[in-house]
């Protein structure tokens, strides 16, 4: 055997051991990786909906970050969920209230996790799955409130309308300034009206774009 191959041969072993450690360290870190991810707790509900939930999007809990969502997938009529903590240390206490929320500007979406109430509680269930508020129910909850304010506006007017006419005739100042009073009730209503019918539109638009 000439030098020529000797050293043919001594390249081909180089290259095999290297291949070796390569693929030992690609495997220890794997497996490192494996016994980690294994030590985590993860936790698995149903959600209704999940608006745009993906996987990889965050689990907050108060606002902090404690982990991301590892499967999504459409059983029947619900949507399975299992999530992962980072923190091996850390647990979700039993009747945690769970929703989904946007997180920051862009638009994405978290699984927001909050702490128990005496009505989760009682459902003695570990999770508690709430719906997701939409922009659809948010319009919904401004129309009730304008409603109600509006409401509240006219039978304070009505009610100072009639301590009015109970009490004694005053001078002309005081009537003009009852009048003027009144008036400024009435202009308040009709801005209120005009700013609830501006808000509703401008929601509208949002939901469409």
């Amino acid at each position: 055997m000439n030098i020529k191959d000797k050293f043919t041969i001594l390249q081909w072993t180089e290259a095999l051991i290297w291949i070796v450690v390569i693929c030992a360290i690609i495997f220890g870190v794997k497996y490192h990786n494996y016994r980690e991810q294994k030590e985590l707790k993860t936790y698995q509900i149903f959600l209704q909906d999940v608006d745009g939930l993906i996987v990889g999007s965050p689990v907050r809990m108060l606002g902090v970050s404690i982990g991301y969502i590892e499967k999504i997938k459409i059983i029947g009529d619900t949507v399975y969920v299992k999530f992962v903590l980072d923190d091996k240390d850390m647990s979700i206490p039993k009747g945690s209230i769970t929703t989904v929320e946007f997180n920051g500007l862009g638009g994405s979406k978290s699984l927001e996790i909050y702490p128990p109430t005496e009505q989760s509680l009682a459902t003695n269930k570990l999770i508690v799955a709430k719906r997701p508020m939409r922009l659809n129910d948010s319009i919904g909850l401004i129309d009730d409130m304008f409603k109600k304010l509006t409401s509240m506006i006219i039978r304070g007017s009505h009610f100072a309308s009639e301590m009015n006419d109970f009490m004694p005739k005053k001078n002309t100042n005081t009537l003009r300034n009852n009048e003027k009073d009144i008036r400024e009730i009435n202009d308040l209503l009709d801005n209120l009206q005009n700013n609830r019918q501006q808000f509703r539109n401008s929601l509208k638009e949002l939901k469409n774009e």
